[in-house]
């Protein structure tokens, strides 16, 4: 058939499904519109009103990963996951004798059992549905347009532009946070998003989170539990800095004596799977980006998965910033602190200690009421003394940097001896061991999560740490009297045993933990050390 004139745009009718506009495209000639749909990049199908593939164009045919002799006869809704069926009955207007044309995007997968696009890759579809009638008879046209690379990508440019326009606004972070889970619930298939950090107790904390049915009951569940990265399932694999897809979760969550409250705060969402995502600074990681699926999502699509991660990165950065910014204000605050409060219990000290020699020059008893009061004064101003030396030392980590290891390890155990009544003595050499900052502050973490132990599970009366620099090896131990635990167990309890491993594999040092249950616990670190016998005789404090 001859081309016929072309018809002039403005001579098209808007809706394409009347008459006139039937009649200005038959105009056009068949050859002009069969090259249109074969040449097109979109896909083209055409379904029975039993919704059976009738017809199904190149574009369609490389999308659903079949031809058209495999296609022909069977049933669309086949291509798509069972969870979109009734989304689809509705777009491909049931009722055909309704001629009005339906755009709506949806994102869905188009992996069914004869659809593997891609070998089994899933795609995101902008889906279009029109009622057609062919011989009589009334059909269904759909137009599927891929979008999975162009939308992936549009979707983390505008997040992340979106996320940057919030910190120049000086948003808090909770805010801008809670902003990056938004735009994940809304340009995925997530149900809900939570972004949870480790504070300073090794417990989960959550910073950000959308989606959720209240918002309030999940966080309080989440705190109530006081749930750690090693009570996920699978957190193991997130604390080597992995990802981990769990299409199960909701079962091991409501099984989990730690994670069944927060799973019953979850009540009235839809969801079967968890995506962690660890959110992570110089390979350390200290939270995760959590993404809930909906069931029948095994996991995320390729598009999907650089979306969380480009966010996980993107909130890592947040939480490294807001905690900067937290280090400056501890530090201003620790010298406020050490210009007034702690000068002004140095001088407290210093009167009671007058108080007692006045005492005993006048040969008052210092067993009497007064000498006892007098005495109760000096002994409490020492140990708030301490503790402050210890918080302010806390506050300033150059403060690490300034005085040493061993010096930072004596002021914590004196803390600790003062305000948790446990004995807790340090031998160490009395020059300054020459370590790198990195290691040194390493160090100086485990020990404090090891004291941190004894303190909080160990039930013991006592506690030693030893400071040792022989033969081109320096060697930390913190041990114990306490209680012991098996250190093969599964679930040993929050010890932060995890932590101490990886801040040790961090500077490259080997980390033994020895203890039984009833004999004590001994942590050693031990780290090649270049300069030798640079000590003076060890001396207890």
């Amino acid at each position: 058939m001859e081309t016929s004139e072309a018809v002039a745009p403005a001579s098209v009718p808007s809706d394409p499904t009347d008459s006139s506009a039937l009649a200005a495209a038959a105009a056009l000639g068949l050859r002009a519109l069969a090259g249109m749909v074969a040449g097109t990049t979109d896909g083209i199908v055409v379904v029975d009103a039993d919704r059976r593939y009738v017809y199904a164009n190149l574009a369609a045919c490389e999308m659903l990963d079949h031809p058209l002799d495999q296609l022909r006869g069977r049933d669309f809704l086949g291509s798509f996951p069972a969870r979109e069926h009734a989304t689809l009955r509705a777009r491909l207007a049931e009722d055909l004798g309704d001629t009005s044309a339906r755009v709506e995007p949806f994102t869905d997968s188009l992996s069914g059992p004869f659809t593997c696009c891609l070998s089994g890759s899933e795609r995101e579809v902008l889906c279009s549905t029109f009622a057609i009638d062919i011989d009589g008879r009334p059909h269904s046209g759909v137009m599927l347009r891929d979008l999975t690379g162009p939308q992936s990508t549009w979707r983390t440019a505008a997040a992340l532009a979106q996320t940057t326009a919030q910190l120049v606004r000086t948003g808090t972070t909770e805010e801008i946070l809670t902003g990056l889970a938004r735009h994940a619930v809304e340009g995925t298939r997530a149900p809900a998003v939570g972004i949870t950090v480790v504070g300073d107790d090794h417990q989960l904390v959550v910073a950000g989170g959308y989606g959720f049915p209240s918002t309030t009951k999940s966080r309080e569940a989440w705190t109530a539990g006081s749930i750690t990265l090693g009570d996920l399932p699978s957190g193991d694999v997130l604390l080597t800095n992995n990802t981990v897809v769990l299409p199960d979760a909701r079962p091991l969550f409501e099984a989990s004596p730690v994670l069944k409250g927060f799973a019953a705060a979850l009540d009235g969402m839809d969801w079967q799977g968890v995506i962690y995502v660890p959110l992570s600074w110089e390979n350390r990681v200290f939270g995760f980006f959590g993404v809930f699926l909906p069931p029948g999502v095994a996991g995320p699509n390729e598009g999907e998965l650089a979306f969380y991660t480009a966010l996980a990165d993107q909130a890592a950065v947040v939480v490294t910033n807001a905690r900067l910014a937290a280090s400056v204000e501890r530090t201003l605050l620790a010298r406020e602190l050490h210009d007034s409060v702690s000068q002004a219990l140095f001088s407290m000290t210093m009167h009671a200690r007058a108080a007692q020699l006045s005492m005993a020059k006048t040969g008052l008893d210092p067993t009497g009421p007064l000498g006892r009061s007098i005495s109760e004064m000096a002994e409490l101003t020492r140990g708030a003394l301490a503790e402050m030396r210890a918080l302010i030392f806390e506050l300033r980590p150059e403060a690490l940097a300034e005085e040493g290891l061993v010096a930072a390890v004596r002021k914590q155990a004196a803390a600790l001896t003062a305000r948790e009544q446990i004995a807790v003595t340090v031998d160490g050499p009395e020059e300054r061991l020459e370590l790198g900052s990195r290691v040194e502050e390493h160090l100086y973490r485990i020990v404090s999560e090891a004291l941190h132990n004894v303190v909080k599970h160990a039930g013991a009366e006592s506690a030693a740490v030893s400071v040792t620099a022989r033969e081109g090896v320096l060697r930390v131990e913190v041990s114990d009297d306490g209680a012991g635990f098996d250190p093969d167990a599964e679930n040993p309890g929050h010890l932060g045993l995890g932590t101490m491993a990886a801040r040790a594999e961090g500077i490259g040092a080997n980390l033994t933990i020895t203890s039984a249950p009833g004999t004590g616990t001994t942590v050693a670190v031990s780290i090649m050390h270049s300069r030798r016998d640079q000590r003076k005789a060890p001396r207890a404090r």
